[in-house]
């Protein structure tokens, strides 16, 4: 199987059809003014060699096919202007043929080579390009998993720290804002769970309330990973308990979190 780089190396040119005309066409022109200029020097000496230089640059720039017509239109124009009786075609001589096969073998193989050269460079770019290209999607790759191990393993430390604390949880909150009342919240406030996790926070004194929504949204929002509270809560009794809390991040996953409420210090009744 053909290596599709390859094929898409005929494209090496990096120039619209008007433009390469236009440019092929100028270069033409002044190569044909240049050999006319120096005639009276060059004499007849030398009549398409100039043109033969002529294709071979147009080659280069813009590809083989204007090339070719640079090198057969040159041959017209210096047999037509440059080689005796000027101005008209003569009986074709030995001369001319040996001359013809010379210009024209040497005009083709130049043209050959520097479209093989061009393609060659066009095709190691496309591949150098494709090279940059897996090597930054392998990069990407290889830094995400990476991203993700890491928050793996921050997940998994922070979990185990919440087991290994379990006691101390009070509730935990997830994105949604939803809250699930531990055995601590029941022992702290007396109140069975079921009566707390529709709106926990207004069991919060009212004094107390503004600043602590405002500290979890901090958490919660993510601007913060953890905020020590203190506020005081209402018992069953309809009295009030001071506590002293953490509230902290739980990565569980690159797009989950959850938040954990822990109590700090004893409470004193």
């Amino acid at each position: 199987m053909k290596n599709p780089l390859l094929k898409n190396a005929r494209h090496w040119v990096d120039a619209s059809l008007r433009t390469r005309t236009t440019n092929t066409i100028l270069i033409f022109t002044s190569a044909f003014a240049l050999r006319w200029a120096v005639n009276d020097l060059m004499e007849l000496h030398y009549p398409v060699q100039l043109f033969l230089l002529c294709a071979l640059l147009i080659t280069m720039l813009y590809g083989y096919m204007f090339g070719l017509c640079a090198l057969v239109t040159g041959w017209f124009l210096g047999l037509f202007f440059f080689v005796p009786p000027f101005g008209e075609f003569s009986p074709v001589t030995n001369r001319d043929v040996v001359r013809t096969i010379n210009y024209f073998v040497t005009g083709l193989f130049g043209i050959a080579i520097l479209e093989y050269l061009q393609r060659t460079r066009y095709s190691m770019q496309l591949m150098l390009a494709v090279s940059q290209s897996r090597y930054r999607s392998l990069l990407r790759l290889d830094n995400h998993r990476i991203f993700q191990q890491r928050q793996s393993t921050r997940a998994l430390r922070q979990v185990s720290d919440i087991f290994t604390h379990l006691d101390r949880v009070l509730l935990l909150i997830n994105q949604s804002k939803n809250a699930y009342l531990f055995p601590m919240f029941r022992d702290v406030t007396g109140r069975p769970r079921h009566q707390g996790e529709s709106n926990w926070l207004g069991m919060v004194h009212v004094e107390d309330r503004p600043r602590v929504e405002k500290e979890l949204g901090q958490v919660t929002d993510g601007f913060r990973e953890h905020r020590d509270l203190q506020f005081r809560i209402s018992t069953v009794d309809k009295g009030f308990v001071d506590i002293e809390c953490e509230f902290r991040s739980l990565t569980m996953s690159a797009q989950r979190q959850v938040f954990a409420l822990l109590l700090k210090s004893p409470v004193v009744a």
